[in-house]
């Protein structure tokens, strides 16, 4: 179609100084096409530093202003000089083409003024725009499961010799299937030539979503009809399937060891929590709710974050009560636990079935088989990777002495450098693991997470003396045995050298200020009266970590550290690593390496001869075959553990 526009360009009056000193001259106009824009050329003269411009067009009887317009060059505030451009893209305003005579004027905030006329003649050049369709969705199942989100990359790329203008994607299902939602257009804009676009179209869904084949059309438009062919997408969808958890099983190991719970007596609770349905619970938490006459012994959780729980699987919560004499023999132990799922209706209360004084089974006689009210859904079908197999089957072992006392600290969370991701679970399941295989009394086992400088002072002392939370521990006569575990940073001093554990708030820059020496807690070790104690260190003293250098600004070969001070003469010392090496973690099972070994060495892999009693000897053997070798497998690195100490000393024994 042929179109006639005129313009009229005007030019408001913004004046740039106080006083015009001499009308500025617009001269030398000219005008041509060149492609798709209208170009003017001009040379704007006069004295002073710049001249204002504004226009306004005069368009088929239509006034529109310059910012309607795609216009570039020296328009607005414009220096005085020679050799100025005004370029009008017009297909981008009129991506149909225009074809006609132009009248135009240009004007000067002093009064210049210049007017013509000019013809053009724009016409768009065809595109072709390919397109690519890709559908995702979290589970990598590649089914829509209700209550996922999918998503539809849509990419289209112009090959063609135009551009595409006022691109448009238009998706339409004609099943109407309940449960989807999706928008039914989306803008895409202008394609310039050789140009490509992306975009993420969410496929929202809900419990209403039915088990379905699932089409959706895609139809693609540009402005002037050079549509792209149209697309459809088919996917399968999966109907809603819930969770259901449920208390599985219940586990009791109580100080005595006769299977009763009685009042005062403190008693090791271990409750199964487990997914009987065909559905995975999300984001599940556990609260534990004690009723009257029932309380938490000292360092016992009643938090758990268990997370997802897959159908079939179960996690194992771990705490301890006791209760006052107000509960009589055959009376119920009010103890709840608070299921919480992300979404409310899928929550539960479990009532723990005890009763005082009557008999109950021991946490390691029963393990719940997953079940389901029908046959699982293949996608749906437990994993064996699911499971860490050193967090379950924790071995049973023979009682530590009455005045035993273990530390166990797990740093993951620090203020300056970057995380130690499986400290803590590290540091939980070795807890465990000294409850009850190393026979531990859970109230003679000083737990912490996250400790800072003034918790490790707190709990062994500083350099003035070991007196400390550990020192009013142990059996001042000396019949303690004493076992420590530490999971987290380690840094050297930059100027000495010397090693150092990072609490939490502490400063590599300045470990020597802010971080707790080694050397500190050895030398405070040697003033306790026991007899005998074990120092498992799962930490690198060379600045380094997973995640990258400790300190900032300085080149890891400048950092040297000094070999580890010796520990006490009475104790046995596991180190995780060489003091130039990195303590690697095994992210398939949830923990560091070295960790995972050792605890994996305590679930009697270790255990050689098969005696039932595992010396540190057959831990060192152990330790050395197998975090070396998959150090040097799974990350590429050395990585050799260390132990001092004496070999035949038994580190726990199997009943």
């Amino acid at each position: 179609m042929r179109r006639c526009l005129f313009f009229i360009l005007l030019v408001s009056p913004f004046l740039v100084a106080p006083i015009a000193l001499k009308p500025k001259l617009i001269e030398n106009v000219q005008v041509f096409q060149e492609g798709n824009h209208a170009v003017f050329s001009y040379d704007l003269l006069g004295i002073g530093d710049v001249q204002r411009l504004r226009m306004d067009f005069l368009i088929n009887g239509h006034s529109l202003g310059q910012e309607q317009l795609k216009l570039s060059g020296d328009i607005g505030q414009v220096q005085i000089g020679k050799g100025k451009r005004i370029v009008w893209d017009a297909l981008y305003d009129f991506p149909s083409g225009i074809t006609g005579e132009l009248r135009w004027g240009l004007m000067g905030d002093s009064g210049a003024y210049y007017e013509g006329t000019f013809n053009i003649s724009v016409m768009p050049l065809p595109p072709d725009l390919k397109v690519k369709v890709v559908f995702s969705e979290p589970s990598g199942n590649r089914i829509l499961n209700a209550e996922e989100t999918g998503i539809l990359t849509l990419t289209l790329e112009n090959q063609g010799s135009g551009d595409a203008f006022g691109v448009s994607a238009h998706l339409s299902n004609s099943h109407n299937i309940p449960g989807l939602i999706f928008p039914q257009k989306i803008d895409l804009g202008n394609i310039p030539v050789g140009r490509s676009i992306s975009k993420n179209i969410k496929l929202i869904t809900n419990e209403s979503l039915p088990d379905s084949d699932i089409k959706i059309d895609i139809d693609l438009r540009e402005v002037n009809g050079f549509d792209p062919l149209p697309q459809v997408v088919a996917f399968s969808s999966k109907a809603f399937i819930p969770p259901k958890l449920m208390l599985a099983d219940l586990g009791v190991n109580d100080q005595s060891g006769n299977a009763r719970i009685e009042p005062m007596e403190i008693v090791e609770l271990t409750a199964r929590l487990q997914n009987i349905g065909q559905g995975e619970a999300r984001q599940v938490e556990v609260n534990v709710e004690l009723g009257q006459n029932v309380y938490l012994a000292a360092n016992s959780k009643t938090h758990f974050v268990v997370g997802e729980l897959a159908p079939g699987a179960y996690k194992d919560l771990v705490f301890s009560v006791y209760t006052n004499r107000r509960i009589v023999n055959g009376d119920p132990i009010p103890i709840n636990l608070l299921v919480n799922e992300a979404r409310s209706k899928f929550s539960e209360i479990e009532k723990l079935q005890l009763t005082m004084n009557a008999p109950t089974h021991q946490a390691r006689q029963t393990v719940v088989q997953a079940s389901t009210s029908g046959p699982i859904p293949q996608e749906f079908a437990p994993t064996t990777g699911l499971r860490v197999d050193v967090d379950h089957d924790i071995p049973k072992g023979q009682k530590a002495g009455k005045y035993d006392v273990a530390v166990v600290i797990g740093n993951r969370d620090y203020a300056t450098v970057q995380s130690v991701d499986y400290a803590i679970r590290d540091a939980q399941i070795m807890r465990e693991y000294l409850s009850k295989t190393l026979g531990f009394k859970a109230e003679n086992i000083i737990y912490e997470e996250n400790a800072s400088l003034s918790r490790f002072n707190q709990i062994f002392g500083n350099t003035s003396g070991s007196k400390g939370q550990l020192a009013n521990w142990v059996d001042p006569k000396g019949s303690s045995r004493v076992f420590i575990y530490y999971s987290g940073h380690g840094a050297p001093d930059l100027d000495s050298g010397d090693a150092y554990f990072m609490p939490v708030d502490a400063n590599s820059q300045y470990v020597s200020a802010s971080g707790y020496a080694v050397q500190t807690l050895y030398a405070n070790l040697r003033e306790l009266k026991v007899k005998n104690m074990t120092v498992v260190l799962d930490s690198c003293f060379s600045g380094n970590s997973e995640k990258g250098f400790l300190f900032k600004g300085i080149s890891p070969a400048m950092v040297k550290t000094t070999a580890l001070t010796r520990g006490p003469e009475n104790a046995v010392v596991f180190t995780s690593a060489g003091k130039d090496q990195v303590s690697a973690w095994y992210e398939e099972k949830k923990h560091s390496l070295f960790t995972y070994y050792f605890l994996k060495g305590l679930q009697g892999e270790a255990d050689h001869d098969k005696n039932d009693r595992l010396t540190v000897g057959e831990m060192e053997e152990y330790l050395s075959e197998n975090v070396t070798y998959k150090a040097s497998r799974l990350k590429q690195i050395t990585q050799h553990p260390s132990v001092n100490g004496d070999r035949a000393a038994v580190l726990g024994s199997y009943q």
